[in-house]
Order: structure tokens, then sequence, then C-alpha cells
């Protein structure tokens, strides 16, 4: 059996199907994950740090709450009915079985979507508690958008005034 080098067509059609496929792919310096899952993330930080790593809600409304915007942010994901069911079962397990198939079947037709400040008021997320977390797509109720942007922005020159001065030395 002999092997047959392709032709220049066939290696023409491979290179485009590489290209094709690797188009797709996330680009670096972009996000590889979607929003909903990095704020899911924030919001399991806060959640534990709050509750307790694992641990359940107490019947309350206040517990409703909770649950309500971790399956409305669940809602986004892919598989979003099997994940909502799974955290329930985890953390609510109290919850009947009625109100979480209504409760899913609410976040598949109509997902709601939070802003950052919105959010920290629902969960009284402050600011001291949102810094040690390292949260950062969600807001907090005692520092405003405008005053988190300012002080990205101090944040940013005095890491940026660092590193000239580390190029300085550096050079010489």
């Amino acid at each position: 059996m002999v092997n047959r080098r392709p032709t220049a067509e066939q290696i023409a059609a491979r290179k485009w199907e590489i290209r094709r496929r690797y188009s797709t792919k996330a680009k670096v310096g972009k996000r590889t994950r979607s929003m909903a899952a990095i704020r899911l993330a924030d919001l399991t930080r806060w959640y534990n740090d709050v509750h307790g790593a694992g641990a359940e809600l107490e019947p309350s409304e206040r517990s409703i709450e909770i649950i309500r915007i971790f399956a409305h942010h669940m809602g986004a994901l892919p598989d979003a009915p099997r994940r909502i069911m799974s955290w329930l079962l985890s953390y609510a397990p109290w919850l009947e079985h009625i109100e979480r198939e209504r409760l899913i079947s609410q976040v598949v037709q109509c997902p709601i979507k939070w802003s950052a400040d919105k959010l920290a008021w629902k969960i009284r997320l402050s600011d001291d508690q949102r810094t040690k977390l390292k949260i950062t797509t969600i807001g907090a109720i005692d520092c405003s958008k405008e005053q988190r942007a300012q002080r990205r922005i101090q944040r940013r020159a005095e890491l940026m005034r660092e590193l000239r001065a580390k190029r300085r030395v550096n050079t010489i």
C-alpha cells in the first residue's frame, strides 16, 4: 500500500477547515467564560462567605430571594433546568417539588438580568466584603459605580507608575 501525497487542493481544503475551526475559539485576551458564569462564581463566593460553604438555606423570604437570584443566573448557562434543579436539591431541599418546577419554568421562559448595583442591593453586599472576596461583577451598597471606576483608574495609575519605575531601574 502506497501513501500518496495530498494534492494542493486537499491541502488548501484542510487549511481552510483548520482556520474555520480555530476562528470560533475564544481569542487571546477575550473572555472565555460567559458573564453569567463569572457572576455565578462571584455569587457563590458571597454565599459561602455569608452562609458557609455548602450550607443549606433556612426557609424564609430572604432565602427565596437568594434562590431566585441563583436560579436566574444559572438560567443563562447551558442545560439550565438540570443545573437549577441540582442546586435547589443541594441548597434548598425544603422547597416543594411544584415550587421548584415553577421556578425553573419561570427562569427558562423569562430570565431576569440585574445590573451590578441592583444585585448588590438585593444581596446586601458591602464594599469591604466585595473587596475581601474579590468580587468584580457585582456592585456595592456603600460605593457607587462612579466611585468604583475612579478607584480603578487610581489603582491602574499606581501600577503603571510602579512598572515605569522598575523599567527605569532595569535600564540603568
